[in-house]
Protein backbone atom coordinates (compact mmCIF):
# COMPACT_ATOMS: atom_id res chain seq x y z
CA UNK A 1 0.00 0.00 0.00
CA UNK A 2 0.60 3.42 -0.25
CA UNK A 3 0.73 6.24 2.24
CA UNK A 4 0.58 9.98 1.10
CA UNK A 5 2.67 12.45 3.06
CA UNK A 6 2.06 16.05 2.25
CA UNK A 7 4.77 17.51 4.64
CA UNK A 8 7.78 16.45 6.01
CA UNK A 9 7.62 14.43 9.37
CA UNK A 10 4.56 13.80 8.72
CA UNK A 11 4.82 9.91 8.61
CA UNK A 12 4.41 9.65 12.15
CA UNK A 13 1.11 10.95 12.48
CA UNK A 14 0.15 9.68 9.31
CA UNK A 15 0.77 5.83 10.36
CA UNK A 16 -0.76 6.69 14.27
CA UNK A 17 -4.26 7.44 12.25
CA UNK A 18 -3.76 4.25 10.11
CA UNK A 19 -3.46 2.26 13.10
CA UNK A 20 -6.05 3.70 15.18
CA UNK A 21 -8.67 2.89 12.19
CA UNK A 22 -7.12 -0.03 10.16
CA UNK A 23 -4.20 -1.53 12.68
CA UNK A 24 -4.05 -4.51 10.04
CA UNK A 25 -2.50 -2.48 7.17
CA UNK A 26 -0.71 -0.11 9.46
CA UNK A 27 1.49 -3.29 10.56
CA UNK A 28 1.99 -4.29 6.91
CA UNK A 29 3.35 -1.28 5.77
CA UNK A 30 5.75 -1.02 8.62
CA UNK A 31 6.39 -4.88 7.66
CA UNK A 32 7.48 -3.56 4.05
CA UNK A 33 9.18 -0.26 5.00
CA UNK A 34 11.45 -1.42 7.25
CA UNK A 35 13.86 2.20 7.10
CA UNK A 36 10.52 3.63 7.16
CA UNK A 37 9.93 2.12 10.41
CA UNK A 38 13.38 2.47 11.95
CA UNK A 39 13.55 6.05 11.18
CA UNK A 40 10.17 7.01 12.70
CA UNK A 41 11.19 4.58 15.59
CA UNK A 42 14.67 6.78 16.32
CA UNK A 43 13.30 10.04 15.80
CA UNK A 44 10.07 9.95 16.97
CA UNK A 45 9.22 7.16 19.99
CA UNK A 46 6.02 9.15 21.25
CA UNK A 47 4.80 8.82 17.53
CA UNK A 48 5.98 4.76 17.42
CA UNK A 49 4.41 3.81 21.01
CA UNK A 50 1.04 5.13 19.78
CA UNK A 51 0.80 3.02 16.79
CA UNK A 52 2.49 -0.20 19.18
CA UNK A 53 -0.47 0.37 21.12
CA UNK A 54 -3.20 0.37 18.74
CA UNK A 55 -1.95 -3.08 16.86
CA UNK A 56 -1.84 -6.30 18.15
CA UNK A 57 0.44 -7.50 20.58
CA UNK A 58 2.17 -9.82 18.93
CA UNK A 59 2.56 -7.55 15.66
CA UNK A 60 4.35 -4.54 17.73
CA UNK A 61 6.29 -7.61 19.45
CA UNK A 62 7.52 -8.48 15.91
CA UNK A 63 7.93 -4.29 14.95
CA UNK A 64 9.71 -3.86 18.47
CA UNK A 65 12.43 -6.81 17.20
CA UNK A 66 13.37 -4.92 14.20
CA UNK A 67 15.15 -2.22 15.53
CA UNK A 68 18.25 -1.29 17.71
CA UNK A 69 17.54 -2.29 21.75
CA UNK A 70 18.17 1.34 22.57
CA UNK A 71 15.72 2.47 19.94
CA UNK A 72 13.02 -0.54 21.35
CA UNK A 73 13.70 0.46 24.73
CA UNK A 74 13.13 4.51 24.12
CA UNK A 75 9.70 3.32 22.59
CA UNK A 76 8.63 1.04 25.40
CA UNK A 77 9.37 4.25 27.66
CA UNK A 78 6.39 6.08 25.68
CA UNK A 79 3.87 3.53 26.12
CA UNK A 80 1.23 2.46 28.64
CA UNK A 81 2.84 -0.21 31.28
CA UNK A 82 0.36 -2.52 30.82
CA UNK A 83 0.35 -1.98 26.73
CA UNK A 84 4.54 -2.35 26.79
CA UNK A 85 4.32 -5.83 29.48
CA UNK A 86 1.32 -7.39 27.12
CA UNK A 87 4.27 -6.93 24.18
CA UNK A 88 7.24 -8.08 26.43
CA UNK A 89 4.67 -11.03 26.73
CA UNK A 90 5.11 -12.14 23.79
CA UNK A 91 9.33 -11.91 23.61
CA UNK A 92 11.43 -14.61 25.25
CA UNK A 93 12.36 -13.48 28.94
CA UNK A 94 16.14 -13.13 27.53
CA UNK A 95 14.54 -10.49 24.58
CA UNK A 96 12.48 -8.82 26.98
CA UNK A 97 14.94 -8.67 29.56
CA UNK A 98 17.30 -7.44 26.90
CA UNK A 99 14.66 -4.34 26.46
CA UNK A 100 14.02 -3.47 29.86
CA UNK A 101 17.86 -3.06 30.46
CA UNK A 102 17.66 0.19 28.16
CA UNK A 103 14.60 1.63 29.83
CA UNK A 104 14.39 4.81 31.84
CA UNK A 105 14.02 2.58 35.81
CA UNK A 106 10.76 4.30 36.74
CA UNK A 107 9.45 3.28 33.77
CA UNK A 108 10.98 -0.09 33.71
CA UNK A 109 9.62 -0.64 36.95
CA UNK A 110 5.93 0.07 35.74
CA UNK A 111 6.33 -2.22 33.34
CA UNK A 112 7.45 -4.88 35.33
CA UNK A 113 4.92 -4.52 37.81
CA UNK A 114 2.08 -4.94 34.87
CA UNK A 115 4.01 -8.55 34.38
CA UNK A 116 1.90 -11.37 35.30
CA UNK A 117 3.32 -13.26 38.20
CA UNK A 118 5.45 -15.95 36.51
CA UNK A 119 6.44 -13.33 33.93
CA UNK A 120 8.29 -10.89 35.99
CA UNK A 121 10.01 -13.86 37.94
CA UNK A 122 11.56 -14.47 33.92
CA UNK A 123 12.10 -11.40 32.88
CA UNK A 124 13.84 -10.80 36.43
CA UNK A 125 16.18 -14.21 36.26
CA UNK A 126 17.09 -12.92 32.85
CA UNK A 127 18.16 -9.04 34.22
CA UNK A 128 21.74 -8.73 34.80
CA UNK A 129 21.79 -8.14 38.45
CA UNK A 130 22.47 -4.25 38.57
CA UNK A 131 19.05 -3.69 37.01
CA UNK A 132 17.61 -6.26 38.93
CA UNK A 133 18.33 -5.13 42.21
CA UNK A 134 17.28 -1.14 40.75
CA UNK A 135 13.98 -2.40 39.63
CA UNK A 136 13.59 -4.58 43.19
CA UNK A 137 14.11 -1.57 45.20
CA UNK A 138 11.34 0.35 43.36
CA UNK A 139 8.87 -2.08 43.06
CA UNK A 140 8.61 -2.27 47.30
CA UNK A 141 6.65 1.60 47.01
CA UNK A 142 3.16 2.04 46.14
CA UNK A 143 2.83 2.99 42.28
CA UNK A 144 0.69 5.87 43.89
CA UNK A 145 3.25 7.15 46.10
CA UNK A 146 6.81 9.51 45.26
CA UNK A 147 8.48 5.82 45.96
CA UNK A 148 6.78 4.25 42.82
CA UNK A 149 7.00 7.43 40.94
CA UNK A 150 10.64 8.15 41.35
CA UNK A 151 13.34 7.68 39.32
CA UNK A 152 16.96 6.87 41.34
CA UNK A 153 18.69 8.28 37.72
CA UNK A 154 19.92 11.63 39.27
CA UNK A 155 23.04 13.61 40.01
CA UNK A 156 23.90 13.62 43.71
CA UNK A 157 27.35 15.09 44.24
CA UNK A 158 28.90 15.01 47.98
CA UNK A 159 28.83 18.18 50.27
CA UNK A 160 33.06 18.79 49.77
CA UNK A 161 33.28 18.86 45.84
CA UNK A 162 34.35 22.39 44.10
CA UNK A 163 32.10 23.02 41.10
CA UNK A 164 34.39 22.19 38.52
CA UNK A 165 35.25 18.78 40.54
CA UNK A 166 31.78 18.63 40.26
CA UNK A 167 30.98 19.44 36.74
CA UNK A 168 33.79 16.96 36.19
CA UNK A 169 31.77 14.28 38.00
CA UNK A 170 28.98 14.92 35.91
CA UNK A 171 30.67 14.76 32.31
CA UNK A 172 31.60 10.81 33.73
CA UNK A 173 28.10 10.21 34.62
CA UNK A 174 26.05 12.28 31.59
CA UNK A 175 25.65 8.60 29.61
CA UNK A 176 23.68 7.33 32.71
CA UNK A 177 21.55 10.71 33.75
CA UNK A 178 19.88 10.91 30.24
CA UNK A 179 17.83 13.79 30.84
CA UNK A 180 17.63 14.17 34.24
CA UNK A 181 20.69 16.64 34.37
CA UNK A 182 18.28 19.18 36.10
CA UNK A 183 19.45 19.33 39.52
CA UNK A 184 22.77 18.67 41.38
CA UNK A 185 21.55 17.57 44.83
CA UNK A 186 24.32 17.62 47.97
CA UNK A 187 24.31 14.77 50.45
CA UNK A 188 26.62 14.62 53.19
CA UNK A 189 29.05 11.48 54.20
CA UNK A 190 25.46 9.41 54.73
CA UNK A 191 24.05 10.18 51.73
CA UNK A 192 21.61 12.75 53.11
CA UNK A 193 20.13 15.42 51.66
CA UNK A 194 21.71 18.78 52.46
CA UNK A 195 20.75 20.99 49.35
CA UNK A 196 20.52 21.56 45.21
CA UNK A 197 22.24 23.58 42.98
CA UNK A 198 20.53 24.24 39.33
CA UNK A 199 23.04 22.95 36.72
CA UNK A 200 22.86 25.95 35.40
CA UNK A 201 24.15 27.90 38.56
CA UNK A 202 26.83 25.15 38.78
CA UNK A 203 28.22 25.45 35.18
CA UNK A 204 28.20 28.89 35.46
CA UNK A 205 30.08 29.08 38.49
CA UNK A 206 33.91 30.22 39.28
CA UNK A 207 35.56 26.62 39.25
CA UNK A 208 37.18 26.49 42.66
CA UNK A 209 33.55 27.77 44.45
CA UNK A 210 32.50 24.77 47.09
CA UNK A 211 29.22 22.94 46.50
CA UNK A 212 28.45 24.07 49.73
CA UNK A 213 28.49 28.28 49.35
CA UNK A 214 26.27 27.48 45.81
CA UNK A 215 23.45 25.33 47.51
CA UNK A 216 20.03 25.87 48.56
CA UNK A 217 19.29 24.40 51.80
CA UNK A 218 15.64 25.50 51.96
CA UNK A 219 14.74 22.77 49.39
CA UNK A 220 10.94 20.85 49.00
CA UNK A 221 11.28 17.09 49.38
CA UNK A 222 9.00 14.56 49.49
CA UNK A 223 9.01 11.26 51.69
CA UNK A 224 9.05 7.68 49.76
CA UNK A 225 4.94 7.15 51.59
CA UNK A 226 4.29 10.39 49.77
CA UNK A 227 0.87 10.23 48.10
CA UNK A 228 1.22 11.26 44.39
CA UNK A 229 -1.36 13.79 44.81
CA UNK A 230 0.84 15.52 47.36
CA UNK A 231 3.73 15.31 44.99
CA UNK A 232 2.26 16.81 42.07
CA UNK A 233 0.80 19.66 44.24
CA UNK A 234 3.85 20.48 45.21
CA UNK A 235 5.54 20.73 42.06
CA UNK A 236 3.08 23.12 41.01
CA UNK A 237 3.26 25.11 43.72
CA UNK A 238 7.01 25.79 43.48
CA UNK A 239 7.14 25.62 40.06
CA UNK A 240 10.03 23.03 40.31
CA UNK A 241 11.00 20.52 37.42
CA UNK A 242 11.66 17.88 39.79
CA UNK A 243 11.33 17.41 43.71
CA UNK A 244 13.99 14.99 45.78
CA UNK A 245 12.41 11.97 47.18
CA UNK A 246 14.24 11.31 50.58
CA UNK A 247 13.24 8.57 53.42
CA UNK A 248 12.67 9.15 57.03
CA UNK A 249 16.27 9.40 57.74
CA UNK A 250 16.42 11.89 55.56
CA UNK A 251 18.60 9.60 52.75
CA UNK A 252 18.69 11.24 48.86
CA UNK A 253 16.57 8.01 47.32
CA UNK A 254 15.45 9.65 43.95
CA UNK A 255 13.45 12.78 42.61
CA UNK A 256 10.30 12.65 40.92
CA UNK A 257 10.31 14.45 37.49
CA UNK A 258 7.52 17.24 36.66
CA UNK A 259 6.26 14.54 33.51
CA UNK A 260 6.23 11.98 36.15
CA UNK A 261 3.71 14.64 38.16
CA UNK A 262 1.50 15.29 34.99
CA UNK A 263 0.87 11.75 34.57
CA UNK A 264 0.28 11.17 37.78
CA UNK A 265 -2.47 13.83 37.67
CA UNK A 266 -3.90 12.38 35.05
CA UNK A 267 -3.97 8.84 36.73
CA UNK A 268 -5.73 10.76 39.52
CA UNK A 269 -8.40 11.89 37.20
CA UNK A 270 -8.89 8.88 34.99
CA UNK A 271 -8.77 6.91 38.66
CA UNK A 272 -11.68 8.88 39.79
CA UNK A 273 -13.95 8.49 36.58
CA UNK A 274 -13.81 4.55 37.08
CA UNK A 275 -13.71 4.41 40.41
CA UNK A 276 -16.92 6.23 40.54
CA UNK A 277 -18.68 3.64 38.88
CA UNK A 278 -17.12 0.72 40.41
CA UNK A 279 -14.50 0.12 37.99
CA UNK A 280 -11.13 -0.81 39.31
CA UNK A 281 -9.27 2.20 40.58
CA UNK A 282 -6.08 1.28 38.20
CA UNK A 283 -8.34 -0.58 35.25
CA UNK A 284 -7.75 0.01 31.88
CA UNK A 285 -9.18 -1.28 27.95
CA UNK A 286 -5.39 -3.19 28.88
CA UNK A 287 -6.66 -4.71 32.10
CA UNK A 288 -7.04 -8.35 31.42
CA UNK A 289 -10.73 -9.16 31.30
CA UNK A 290 -10.59 -11.60 34.48
CA UNK A 291 -8.98 -9.09 36.85
CA UNK A 292 -11.66 -6.31 35.15
CA UNK A 293 -14.49 -8.68 35.93
CA UNK A 294 -13.20 -9.53 39.13
CA UNK A 295 -13.34 -6.13 40.12
CA UNK A 296 -16.34 -5.00 38.80
CA UNK A 297 -18.79 -7.49 39.69
CA UNK A 298 -18.93 -6.70 43.76
CA UNK A 299 -20.44 -3.96 43.06
CA UNK A 300 -22.91 -4.48 39.79
CA UNK A 301 -23.93 -7.35 42.64
CA UNK A 302 -24.65 -4.22 44.82
CA UNK A 303 -26.64 -2.64 42.32
CA UNK A 304 -28.89 -5.25 42.34
CA UNK A 305 -29.17 -5.55 46.17
CA UNK A 306 -30.19 -1.96 45.41
CA UNK A 307 -32.59 -2.60 42.92
CA UNK A 308 -34.26 -5.32 45.17
CA UNK A 309 -34.99 -2.91 47.42
CA UNK A 310 -36.04 -0.57 45.82
CA UNK A 311 -38.58 -3.25 43.88
CA UNK A 312 -39.60 -3.91 47.95
CA UNK A 313 -40.96 -0.49 48.07
CA UNK A 314 -42.52 -0.15 45.27
CA UNK A 315 -44.42 -3.16 46.31
CA UNK A 316 -45.49 -1.22 49.35
CA UNK A 317 -47.96 0.88 47.09
CA UNK A 318 -49.17 -1.87 44.83
CA UNK A 319 -52.66 -0.31 45.58
CA UNK A 320 -52.08 2.88 44.35
CA UNK A 321 -50.50 1.51 41.38
CA UNK A 322 -53.30 -0.59 40.74
CA UNK A 323 -55.70 2.10 41.16
CA UNK A 324 -53.88 4.86 39.38
CA UNK A 325 -51.69 2.96 36.50
CA UNK A 326 -50.95 6.03 34.62
CA UNK A 327 -48.68 6.73 37.65
CA UNK A 328 -46.30 4.33 36.16
CA UNK A 329 -45.52 6.54 33.46
CA UNK A 330 -44.70 9.68 35.35
CA UNK A 331 -42.82 7.91 38.28
CA UNK A 332 -39.29 7.48 36.13
CA UNK A 333 -39.13 11.26 35.27
CA UNK A 334 -38.64 11.98 39.09
CA UNK A 335 -35.16 9.41 39.88
CA UNK A 336 -33.82 10.39 36.38
CA UNK A 337 -33.89 14.19 36.46
CA UNK A 338 -32.82 13.87 39.95
CA UNK A 339 -30.05 11.50 39.68
CA UNK A 340 -28.20 14.06 36.89
CA UNK A 341 -28.32 16.81 39.42
CA UNK A 342 -26.64 14.60 41.62
CA UNK A 343 -24.53 13.30 39.36
CA UNK A 344 -23.39 16.80 38.96
CA UNK A 345 -22.53 17.74 42.74
CA UNK A 346 -20.86 14.82 42.87
CA UNK A 347 -18.44 15.62 39.76
CA UNK A 348 -18.18 19.27 41.34
CA UNK A 349 -17.29 17.87 45.07
CA UNK A 350 -14.83 15.25 43.98
CA UNK A 351 -12.89 17.45 41.46
CA UNK A 352 -12.61 20.36 44.10
CA UNK A 353 -11.25 17.75 46.32
CA UNK A 354 -8.59 16.15 43.44
CA UNK A 355 -7.23 19.80 43.09
CA UNK A 356 -7.07 20.87 46.64
CA UNK A 357 -9.96 23.26 46.71
CA UNK A 358 -11.87 21.79 49.22
CA UNK A 359 -9.81 21.51 52.79
CA UNK A 360 -11.71 19.42 55.50
CA UNK A 361 -12.71 22.64 57.20
CA UNK A 362 -14.37 24.29 53.71
CA UNK A 363 -16.75 20.76 53.39
CA UNK A 364 -19.86 22.04 55.10
CA UNK A 365 -19.85 25.00 53.74
CA UNK A 366 -19.36 22.91 50.06
CA UNK A 367 -22.66 20.40 50.90
CA UNK A 368 -24.75 23.93 52.14
CA UNK A 369 -24.03 25.26 48.63
CA UNK A 370 -24.78 22.14 46.60
CA UNK A 371 -28.18 22.24 48.67
CA UNK A 372 -28.51 25.40 47.61
CA UNK A 373 -28.30 24.78 44.01
CA UNK A 374 -30.30 21.46 44.82
CA UNK A 375 -33.41 23.57 46.38
CA UNK A 376 -32.54 26.51 43.25
CA UNK A 377 -32.70 23.28 40.23
CA UNK A 378 -35.39 21.48 41.95
CA UNK A 379 -38.00 24.10 42.28
CA UNK A 380 -37.34 25.28 38.41
CA UNK A 381 -37.59 21.90 37.22
CA UNK A 382 -40.34 20.72 39.67
CA UNK A 383 -42.57 23.61 37.98
CA UNK A 384 -41.69 22.58 34.67
CA UNK A 385 -42.06 19.12 35.19
CA UNK A 386 -45.48 19.75 36.96
CA UNK A 387 -46.90 21.71 34.33
CA UNK A 388 -45.66 18.91 31.43
CA UNK A 389 -46.94 16.30 33.68
CA UNK A 390 -50.08 18.37 33.85
CA UNK A 391 -50.23 19.20 30.40
CA UNK A 392 -50.24 15.45 29.28
CA UNK A 393 -51.83 13.35 31.72
CA UNK A 394 -55.17 13.69 29.77
CA UNK A 395 -53.51 12.62 26.58
CA UNK A 396 -52.13 9.03 28.37
CA UNK A 397 -54.36 7.67 30.81
CA UNK A 398 -57.19 5.77 30.11
CA UNK A 399 -59.95 4.35 32.12
CA UNK A 400 -62.53 5.54 35.13
CA UNK A 401 -59.76 6.22 37.26
CA UNK A 402 -57.71 8.90 36.26
CA UNK A 403 -55.96 11.54 37.83
CA UNK A 404 -56.92 15.42 37.24
CA UNK A 405 -54.01 17.82 36.03
CA UNK A 406 -53.45 19.42 38.79
CA UNK A 407 -53.14 16.19 41.01
CA UNK A 408 -50.37 14.77 38.91
CA UNK A 409 -49.04 18.30 38.18
CA UNK A 410 -48.88 18.39 42.31
CA UNK A 411 -47.31 15.14 42.65
CA UNK A 412 -44.83 15.39 40.19
CA UNK A 413 -44.08 19.05 41.58
CA UNK A 414 -43.62 17.72 45.15
CA UNK A 415 -41.60 14.57 44.64
CA UNK A 416 -39.36 16.23 42.08
CA UNK A 417 -38.22 19.25 44.37
CA UNK A 418 -37.76 16.55 47.15
CA UNK A 419 -35.78 14.58 45.23
CA UNK A 420 -33.17 17.29 44.33
CA UNK A 421 -32.57 18.03 47.84
CA UNK A 422 -31.75 15.19 48.62
CA UNK A 423 -29.96 14.35 45.46
CA UNK A 424 -27.74 17.35 46.28
CA UNK A 425 -26.99 16.81 49.84
CA UNK A 426 -26.32 13.08 48.70
CA UNK A 427 -24.04 14.03 45.71
CA UNK A 428 -22.09 16.15 47.86
CA UNK A 429 -22.20 14.36 51.23
CA UNK A 430 -20.99 11.00 49.89
CA UNK A 431 -17.66 12.11 49.03
CA UNK A 432 -16.59 13.86 51.90
CA UNK A 433 -18.34 11.22 53.91
CA UNK A 434 -15.79 8.85 52.40
CA UNK A 435 -12.98 10.92 52.59
CA UNK A 436 -13.66 11.76 56.70
CA UNK A 437 -13.71 7.46 56.75
CA UNK A 438 -10.10 7.61 54.59
CA UNK A 439 -11.14 6.16 51.57
CA UNK A 440 -10.82 7.27 48.07
CA UNK A 441 -14.23 9.88 47.89
CA UNK A 442 -14.52 8.69 44.31
CA UNK A 443 -15.35 4.68 45.61
CA UNK A 444 -18.23 4.09 43.92
CA UNK A 445 -20.03 7.45 44.63
CA UNK A 446 -22.15 7.35 41.61
CA UNK A 447 -23.18 3.80 42.40
CA UNK A 448 -24.23 4.87 46.08
CA UNK A 449 -25.87 8.20 44.69
CA UNK A 450 -27.79 6.18 41.89
CA UNK A 451 -28.84 4.08 44.55
CA UNK A 452 -30.55 6.46 46.88
CA UNK A 453 -32.08 8.92 44.43
CA UNK A 454 -33.62 6.06 42.52
CA UNK A 455 -35.39 5.03 46.05
CA UNK A 456 -36.48 8.68 46.61
CA UNK A 457 -37.47 9.10 42.96
CA UNK A 458 -39.66 6.15 42.85
CA UNK A 459 -40.62 5.67 46.61
CA UNK A 460 -40.83 9.20 46.81
CA UNK A 461 -43.32 9.53 44.04
CA UNK A 462 -45.59 6.55 45.18
CA UNK A 463 -45.67 7.99 48.97
CA UNK A 464 -46.38 11.57 47.65
CA UNK A 465 -49.04 10.17 45.82
CA UNK A 466 -50.33 7.59 48.02
CA UNK A 467 -51.06 11.05 51.11
CA UNK A 468 -52.54 13.09 47.83
CA UNK A 469 -54.65 10.88 46.41
CA UNK A 470 -56.11 8.65 49.30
Amino acid sequence: MKIRIRRPGQLGATLRELARRRPDEAEKYLDSHQAAWEELAGGDPHEAADILEAIDEEGAADLLQELRVEDAGDILDEMHPEAAADVLEELTPAEAAALVSEMETDQAVDVIGALELEERAAVFAALDGETAEEIEALLIYAPDTAGGMMTTDLAALPVGLSSGEAIEVLRQLHGDLGSNLRYVYVVDDGHRLVGVVPFRELVFARPHTGLDDLMETGLVSVRTDTDREKVAELIQRYHLIAIPVVDARGVLMGMVTVSEAIEAILAEISEDITVMVGAGAEETVFTPVGRSVRRRLPWIFFNLIGGIVIAALISRFQSTLTTYAILAAYMPIVALIAGNSGAQSVAVVIRSMAVGDLPPGRAGRAIKREVAVGVIDGTVMAILAGLLAAATVGVFQTGSNGITPLEIGAIVFISVWIAFLVAGLVGSGIPVMLRRLGLDPALASNIFLTMTTDIFGFAGFLLTATLLLN
